[in-house]
């Protein structure tokens, strides 16, 4: 394997590590005490789901949309029928265990260029609920996670899936746009959670004034955030699979990543001080975060000011959803999964409709890749295209606005009967008392 292969493969593994350390920069030190050991149980969850049938659901069908060495026998995805002309691929059905026909270099790599983003849509959930649901609503809902629910969805936007073909079944747009995982791991996610936690029930109304989440370790958040930005930046110079037959500026991408960040930071920054007249450590941190997971859609796509925009928006947002879930929905999610997941997802896959401006993506999705709307050379493009070329909103946003609906229902949906199964099987949230003596137990012992 070569360094150009195995360094971003390498980076790739800091995200999940990095959303880890900016959870934990805002529980208890009771609760950081077993997040320590949640945040490796949700890792081994995600890889021995992803192994059993998670790999052949997401990429069991690689080999029929596409002609890279080492995948054609990954033949198997369901509903896809290329003499037909019927494109609805909805699940792959090859390379379980990863034996046979996923047992080639290529088909292993694969594997491991996936997993750190599953491990982050497996995270999400599982930190948020571990406290609510209890360890092992939070378990079961980490490995039904891995095992299904994230490799439909990314089957269905990353492995040639239904969401994936809007361009060509349906004429909207490149498809369904989702380079690094806004909404196939992050609203995904974030829907996980939320799903979750309306299931276990809202908790006891908050009497007095809202007040920013407390940084119980804000060096920690703020080193995640770093962390979580450098693997992005590592895996994104690499060349997953769904990003494999298009055209893509390796350097904008990056540029526009960092502008992402930077806008979120600084949005997030300015609230705080309008709001507090001071600068909050972990909110500060979440909303960095929060522009991480918004340019991830677009990032290749889109204009460096329409990044450093997505961004901004997005450190904007953070805030306000915070105090929507914690204070106005009463739902304990105190890692801000779902408005870090769901909200800044959500927000970032529309805004490749809004800002995308034609330069890239020739070829996304199987769309374009030499000319698209007549325009030669025009790649994925929204309402804002770029001079000589065609703008294509409407199209594009019919396109992310089914993506979207389609993971909202899946994860919301998903996480909501996981949830009631668990709880149902014997998992249950801490008596409030109990939760108190645990906590200062696990402080005196700290």
């Amino acid at each position: 394997m070569t360094t150009d292969a195995w360094l971003p493969l390498f980076l790739g593994y800091l995200i999940p590590i990095g959303f880890f350390l900016l959870a934990w920069g805002g529980l208890e030190p009771g609760r950081s005490r077993r997040a320590a050991v949640q945040g490796l149980v949700a890792l081994a969850l995600a890889t021995l789901g992803y192994f059993a049938t998670g790999f052949a659901f997401h990429l069991g069908g690689a080999g029929v949309v596409s002609d890279l060495p080492g995948l054609a026998g990954l033949d198997a995805l369901v509903g896809y029928r290329v003499e037909a002309g019927l494109y609805w691929g909805f699940l792959g059905l090859d390379g379980f265990l990863l034996l046979g026909d996923a047992a080639t270099p290529q088909a292993l790599l694969l594997f491991t260029t996936y997993l750190p983003m599953i491990a982050v849509a497996v995270l999400l959930p599982t930190l948020s609920l571990s406290r609510r649901g209890g360890g092992r609503v939070a378990a079961l809902l980490g490995l039904l996670t891995s095992l299904l629910i994230f490799p439909l969805a990314a089957c269905w936007a990353w492995g040639g899936g239904w969401l994936a073909t809007l361009g060509r079944t349906m004429g909207w747009g490149h498809g369904f746009v989702d380079y690094a995982g806004s909404g196939v791991v992050f609203l995904l996610g974030g829907a996980l959670s939320l799903g979750g936690l309306l299931a276990v029930g809202r908790r006891e109304p908050q009497e007095g004034p809202a007040e920013m989440p407390p940084a119980h370790f804000p060096l920690l958040a703020n080193l995640g955030v770093l962390l979580a930005t450098t693997g992005w930046i590592g895996w994104s110079l690499g060349t997953p699979f769904h990003v494999a037959d298009a055209r893509l500026l390796p350097a904008r991408t990056v540029v526009n990543g960092l502008m992402g960040v930077a806008g979120a930071t600084l949005a997030s920054s300015l609230y705080c001080w309008l709001a507090l007249g001071r600068s909050d450590p972990l909110m500060v941190a979440r909303g960095a975060a929060s522009g991480l997971v918004a340019i991830a859609a677009g990032a290749p796509f889109l204009p460096p000011w329409a990044a450093l925009t997505v961004g901004a928006v997005a450190g904007l947002l953070l805030p306000p959803g915070v105090y929507l879930i914690e204070r106005l929905l009463r739902l304990d999610d105190s890692v801000a999964a779902v408005p870090i997941g769901l909200l800044s997802g959500l927000w970032g896959l529309l805004s490749v409709a809004l800002f995308a401006d034609g330069l890239a993506g020739q070829g996304w999705n199987g769309v374009g890749s030499e000319t698209y709307r007549q325009i030669a050379g025009q790649g994925v493009t929204g309402f804002l295209a770029a001079p000589g070329m065609l703008g294509d909103g409407p199209g594009q946003a019919l396109a992310q606005l089914t993506g979207v609906g389609a993971l909202l229902l899946l994860g919301v949906g998903g996480g909501w009967l996981v949830s009631r199964i668990g709880t149902a099987l014997g998992g249950r949230e801490e008596p409030e008392s109990q939760k108190k003596r645990n906590e200062g137990q696990d402080a005196e012992q700290i």
